[in-house]
């Protein structure tokens, strides 16, 4: 059965839920002080937000269940080598390859042992299907060309080839459901009992989810109503600075340059700047709009109070605050101004008003 880090689950939860995108760096200074405008309709034509429909919860079926127990035992899939035989489409191979452009071999263009999955292939286009047709122990050049926004210079656009060997296939076989494998493989006696705690399992973690889930369907609906009729210059800066120091404190922290950083993730520095560009403006027009209800709903914030939430929501991990700086390496209020946690305070106490305006489906 799964574990879960409770207070990670729900920070994540929550930051889907309020459309947040690789925001850090708020702080208690800029959420008592930040905003500060006497009309922010200049900014914002707020959609309807009382009377919002959404979908409730569905309980947990006897197919939430089956498709749990065969994600565990696909993960627990029996390997076997097949030493011979033609690839497929269907395939799963281990290969060896060396890249090359110009007859000169490029970094990131060598492996051995390499797993790859033919249908589910993260490779660039025409890798994985160069490899369909050929036979294990066959050694052959695979010529490929990089996509013109790759996302390395050296690379981007350019004609490739790959001396492959496959060594072998793999078939994985999911472990047979038995009395016999959930004795060895979980704490249950038979499938019987394994089965009611899967489904245990499911509905505390429906029960958890569920009311993230449906709040994050209204306030969806909200923010696809509301226009921003014009960015507050300030903020929108201070949004997109934050997003791009994150990023740059993301590389450094994985020992690498910020440009070796977004090519990793299959950006360049022209989509990269747009994707900053894009989360600036969703984050901006999130808090536009849950101040907006706050002032028209008479919702107030206080330092205090937020400080109570994060309490709160660390009580709830069942984390001490020793603990939890422990584990991070700083204190709650520090890891909060880091990552903006004062927009969920916010989407917290705008949402429960919301919510009472709400219709379930």
């Amino acid at each position: 059965m799964r574990t879960k880090n409770k207070f990670y689950t729900l920070l994540i939860a929550l930051l889907a839920a309020v459309t947040m995108a690789a925001c850090s760096g708020g702080s208690t200074a800029s959420f008592l002080s930040g905003y500060d405008y006497d009309d922010l309709t200049q900014f914002i034509k707020l959609g309807e937000y009382k009377g919002i429909e959404y979908k409730k919860t569905e309980p947990v079926s006897d197919d939430d269940v089956k498709a749990r127990i065969d994600e565990d035992l696909s993960q627990n899939a029996e390997e076997t080598k097949i030493e011979s035989g033609t690839v497929t489409e269907n395939s799963i191979v281990n290969i060896d390859y060396v890249g090359s452009i110009d007859g000169v071999e490029f970094e990131g263009g060598t492996a051995q042992g390499a797993e790859l999955d033919i249908a589910n292939s993260n490779y660039i286009k025409g890798f994985a299907e160069g490899i369909v047709g050929h036979d294990v122990g066959e050694t052959f050049d695979l010529h490929v060309t990089f996509p013109e926004d790759y996302g390395k210079e050296e690379l981007n656009g350019r004609d490739a080839v790959f001396k492959t060997t496959i060594n072998y296939m793999i078939e994985k076989k999911p472990a047979e459901y038995t009395d016999e494998w959930v004795k060895k493989n979980t704490e249950y006696k038979d499938k019987a009992s394994y089965e009611a705690a899967v489904r245990k399992e499911l509905e505390e973690e429906q029960a958890a989810n569920a009311e993230t889930r449906e709040r994050s369907q209204v306030f969806g609906t909200i923010f696809d109503a509301s226009e921003v009729t014009e960015y507050p210059e300030k903020e929108l800066k201070d949004s997109h600075d934050r997003i791009a120091k994150s990023y740059e404190t993301a590389a450094k922290n994985a020992g690498t340059t910020l440009e070796d950083y977004i090519s990793s993730m299959g950006m360049d520095t022209d989509s990269f700047n747009k994707a900053v560009d894009e989360d600036a403006e969703k984050n901006v027009k999130t808090e536009l709009i849950l101040r907006q209800i706050a002032k028209e709903e008479g919702i107030e914030f206080t330092e205090d109070d937020y400080k109570d939430y994060l309490k709160n929501m660390l009580d709830e991990a069942g984390y001490t605050e020793e603990q939890f700086k422990e584990q991070n390496g700083m204190d709650l209020m520090q890891y909060a101004e880091e990552n903006s946690l004062y927009v969920l305070y916010m989407y917290d106490r705008v949402m429960d008003k919301v919510m009472e305006y709400s219709k379930a489906v």
